[in-house]
């Protein structure tokens, strides 16, 4: 699984200490990495019983998820194991402007730093998408619920890479079109979407990630 990994020291002085939490090997896993079986995500945020806070982004303690008794709503609390099973729609507040929907379950860890100052590491742990399986971006109207636009990839067949992709191309999908936005049900018309990547945001969608 280190088959991709580069650090500046030779293997053998880091082999018996080897640590993800390591600032040389973090940053190799700062979005998403590939590592075996499993796609990791290692972001360094503050975290403590407040809540958990992204330095760009703000406060990312609010998880969504979508069941059959309509949203739930969750906290990330400091060293609480959280695990979204796959085909939930789940979305973090302000972290990025979709429901995620996969065929994959989902781990969460905020580990906290040795201080209320100090950035702690907030690990994220999925499988692998493999053969048919995929991933989707979907908005459901923010007042009813009702589904308004599914963006479906194979994730299985293109990777990794084309997620990002697909994730951009369904937010200039969703955003494009009113009426898409606007819920058939209620009429409610909702906000736009967003990417997780805050540096993809237009000026209108930074707006919207403030907003939810």
């Amino acid at each position: 699984m280190f088959a991709e990994i580069e650090v500046k020291e030779p293997i053998e002085k880091i082999f018996d200490d080897w640590d993800f939490l390591n600032d040389q090997v973090l940053k190799h896993f700062s979005t998403f990495k590939v590592a075996g079986h499993n796609i990791y995500g290692l972001r360094r945020r503050l975290i403590d019983s407040t809540g958990m806070n992204d330095p760009k982004k703000g406060n990312i303690s609010r998880f969504l998820e979508l069941g059959p008794k309509g949203i739930s709503e969750g906290h990330q609390n400091p060293l609480d194991l959280r695990v979204t099973t796959a085909g939930t729609p789940h979305r973090v507040m302000h972290n990025f402007g979709y429901w995620h929907i996969n065929d994959k379950d989902e781990l969460y860890l905020p580990i906290p730093g040795r201080s209320p100052e100090e950035l702690g590491y907030y690990v994220i742990l999925m499988g692998l998408p493999k053969g048919k399986e995929t991933d989707s971006f979907a908005w459901y109207c923010e007042d009813c619920s009702t589904l308004l636009y599914d963006h479906v990839i194979d994730t299985g067949t293109i990777g990794l890479a084309g997620f990002w992709k697909g994730e951009r191309e369904a937010v200039n999908t969703y955003n494009g079109s009113l009426k898409l936005r606007t819920c058939p049900e209620c009429g409610h018309v909702n906000p736009l979407g967003y990417c997780w990547n805050k540096a993809k945001d237009t000026p209108a969608e930074a707006e919207a990630r403030l907003h939810w």
